[in-house]
């Protein structure tokens, strides 16, 4: 059932994409909202769940959330994706 919901939601979300360069810059479409940030992490909300940038010296360069669009600059160490907020989501995580 869990499955089903998921294949649903995903029909029904906004496009989203990730585009990441040299690991020094982050584009991303289907951001619904920014959840937390500071200069070690950026956590997003999108129509699949929860994403999480984190690395050092991150900034949001530019924050479009009518269009979906964030752009993150400085050094990405890793992006974690969580399906749902109904989880513990990132934040639980230490991330």
């Amino acid at each position: 059932m869990d499955t089903e919901r998921s294949a649903r939601r995903a029909e029904n979300a906004r496009p989203h994409a990730l585009h990441l360069d040299n690991r020094r810059q982050a584009a991303l479409t289907g951001v619904k909202e920014v959840i937390a940030f500071d200069d070690h992490q950026v956590i997003l909300g999108t129509d699949l769940g929860e994403v999480a940038l984190t690395g050092s010296g991150l900034h949001v360069t530019r924050l479009m959330l009518e269009d979906g669009q964030l752009t993150v600059e400085g050094q990405v160490d890793s992006v974690i994706y969580a399906q749902t907020k109904k989880r513990r989501g990132l934040r639980g995580r230490g991330a």
